[in-house]
């Protein structure tokens, strides 16, 4: 071969792989780019009486919430449940964590060190601290969710409002997201849910249960 149609032929080689490369670029600009979710802490730990978030709300049911009197049926008494499991929920509103207060569903609280250690009446869904776990204590053995929390605690739940927060609401169950009606969220033993109101954060918290929980 020809010095001269060496270089013709590595020239025209050379415009090939230019071409494939310029052309693989711009194909690669055109795919749409799927967006990536929250990222998700490793599970920090819970002591009893801790208050996890910025204290917000008052303790216990708000003017609207329980008060003693029944609520879709749940009752605020003392009777010995037959069935006792786990929840956490964790609300951040404007980029920040909010804490769940102690005392929803609980009649006359007897606190000490930040924990309720005994009432006058318990409703079946209740919070002893402001961890931000709900006990389901019941004395049948059923199905609870996250709207009869939020009635009992006397706060809106809603698409666009969670506890007096409005705007667009993000929300996930055990790290996967949820976009169903979040009343019918269900209560399950060690379920974490996550409500967010505006902003998602790059990282949302998982918490580890106390080991007697």
């Amino acid at each position: 071969m020809s010095a001269g149609a060496g270089s013709k032929r590595i020239a025209a080689v050379s415009l090939a792989i230019a071409t494939s490369v310029a052309f693989a670029c711009s194909s690669d600009s055109t795919k749409p780019v799927t967006p990536s979710g929250p990222d998700f802490s490793a599970p920090l730990p819970i002591e009893a009486g801790q208050v996890i978030g910025a204290p917000t709300y008052a303790a216990g049911d708000s003017s609207a919430g329980g008060q003693g009197a029944p609520v879709d049926g749940i009752a605020c008494d003392t009777t010995t449940p037959v069935q006792h499991i786990h929840v956490h929920l964790t609300l951040i509103a404007n980029g920040q964590q909010r804490a769940i207060p102690i005392a929803i569903g609980v009649g006359d609280p007897f606190i000490i060190q930040n924990f309720v250690v005994a009432a006058g009446c318990y409703y079946w869904l209740h919070t002893h601290d402001a961890t931000g776990i709900v006990h389901i204590e019941a004395p049948v053995t059923t199905t609870f969710n996250l709207g009869q929390f939020f009635a009992i605690w006397g706060q809106p739940l809603s698409s666009s409002n969670v506890a007096g927060f409005t705007g667009t609401v993000t929300a996930y169950v055990d790290s996967t997201q949820y976009t169903g009606d979040l009343g019918a969220i269900d209560f399950q033993e060690h379920r974490q849910i996550t409500l967010i109101v505006g902003t998602v954060p790059d990282t949302l918290p998982v918490y580890a249960f106390p080991a007697d929980y």
